[in-house]
């Protein structure tokens, strides 16, 4: 018996052998592919809900002058980009920020997510807004509208807390 022709006869079946098996790991492979998206889809679906409901709790809030609750959205270590550029950072900062906006205005802030998306233990809600503040003493109205984007970090016991937040305005139309 010739080796060569003996292995030449075999490879249809070992041909055949390995084709099982590649369609084998190919089907366990997509089979666990959809159970593992679909386990981690839970968790983002999740995620985006708890974000969702803060970024509405967020807006009750600033419009019915809640300022102990909007506070406790943020981070103590929490940075607020202002549409000005400044920077205010930390508990005590955003505390005097949101009690001087509570206390000179009223507001008609409202939010349009465009995109809400998570990544481990962080996630961002970015899109538009639109506000009317009614300045308390005077009753004048200023309008605004531009961009906003914040950015939550999971914390220890699994609650999400605004880390960054930054405003942009769009520039009323010939300015």
């Amino acid at each position: 018996m010739n080796l060569p022709s003996a292995l030449a006869a075999g490879f249809p079946l070992l041909r055949c052998w390995r084709h099982a098996a590649a369609t084998f790991l190919v089907v366990v492979g997509t089979v666990t592919s959809a159970f593992s998206l679909a386990a981690d889809a839970a968790p983002q679906a999740s995620t985006i809900a708890a974000i969702a409901k803060i970024h509405e709790a967020w807006v009750h809030d600033l419009r019915t002058k809640q300022l102990e609750p909007i506070l406790k959205f943020y981070a103590s270590d929490a940075v607020f980009l202002q549409p000005s550029g400044e920077r205010i950072t930390g508990s005590a900062a955003l505390r005097t920020l949101f009690q001087n906006i509570m206390a000179t205005f009223n507001s008609g802030l409202t939010l349009h997510s465009q995109n809400l998306e998570t990544s481990g233990d962080l996630a961002h809600d970015s899109g538009d807004f639109q506000e009317t503040l009614t300045t308390i003493a005077t009753g004048a109205k200023i309008t605004a509208k531009g961009s906003y984007i914040m950015i939550f970090k999971r914390q220890a016991d699994g609650s999400w807390q605004i880390i960054q937040h930054a405003w942009m305005d769009t520039p009323p139309p010939g300015a």
